[in-house]
């Protein structure tokens, strides 16, 4: 929340002025209620919108403390409002929705009282994190981009040709551009990338390696930084199933 704040990506501060529509039936049956044309001149839509987001689970987490019995109630409405604000938040140029699933998702595991039932959907976060990379491995394979050896150059070219034209002397731009020269270079980058995300396969398997996929994970992370200028960080919760899966593996038995 402070980082996005600081960096004017709330609604408030992004203050969007169009939205595109993506090719999903979700979005499609959601741009039917109209939420997201209502929020683009609604100024005082966008603070609630924002105040809401980011302060669910300070309320679900003092509900469920001091409160339980309404925690169902607190987990559903955090639910409702993360897709809600997803949703337009990614509906407007500011973001793509594959970098907020954690917000997506995790409510989820929050609806049900037992402990039984919350970590067997604690484990189906886990099992989508892994198809979450794994997939974006297959679409590469699938897609040809992996055998084509000028693939990386021109997606760095593509996504850096802002920053390449207005800061030229910037350290990055000078780093990015030494990059698409060698497209050798730049190709082993992205055979690495593709291998480290097919690797998450073996967690479908096994967790004994779980603590490896969590340091590549980080390392994705850092690197998709560092040369995509993506800031995936929001998708680090989803790193607690990896952290903790020998433990509820553990848990579930003794349930």
């Amino acid at each position: 929340m402070l980082y996005k704040w600081m960096n004017s990506l709330f609604l408030y501060q992004v203050q969007p002025a169009f939205f595109y529509t993506r090719k999903d039936l979700v979005t499609w049956l959601f741009m039917q209620t109209g939420i997201h044309q209502w929020l683009l001149n609604n100024h005082s839509a966008w603070i609630l919108f924002d105040s809401l987001f980011y302060s669910m689970p300070l309320l679900y987490l003092l509900t469920y403390k001091y409160v339980a019995k309404l925690s169902l109630a607190v987990a559903i409405i955090m639910l409702l409002v993360n897709w809600c604000y997803v949703q337009c938040y990614t509906l407007y140029p500011s973001n793509s929705i594959e970098g907020h699933i954690a917000w997506l998702l995790f409510p989820i595991v929050f609806i049900p009282s037992d402990k039984k039932t919350f970590i067997l959907l604690f484990e189906g976060v886990r099992y989508f994190f892994l198809y979450f990379f794994v997939s974006a491995a297959v679409w590469k394979l699938a897609q040809g981009g992996f055998f084509s050896e000028e693939q990386m150059s021109g997606i760095l070219l593509y996504q850096h040709k802002e920053l390449l034209t207005s800061s030229p002397r910037y350290w990055q731009s000078n780093f990015l551009l030494w990059l698409i020269q060698k497209p050798q270079l730049s190709y082993l980058l992205y055979l690495s990338a593709t291998l480290l995300e097919l690797s998450f396969i073996i967690g479908f398997f096994t967790k004994k390696y779980d603590t490896l996929l969590l340091v590549l994970f980080v390392i994705f992370l850092v690197m998709d930084h560092l040369i995509m200028r993506i800031t995936y960080y929001e998708i680090a919760p989803l790193a607690l199933t990896l952290m903790f899966s020998k433990r509820e593996r553990n848990s579930i038995q003794t349930v």
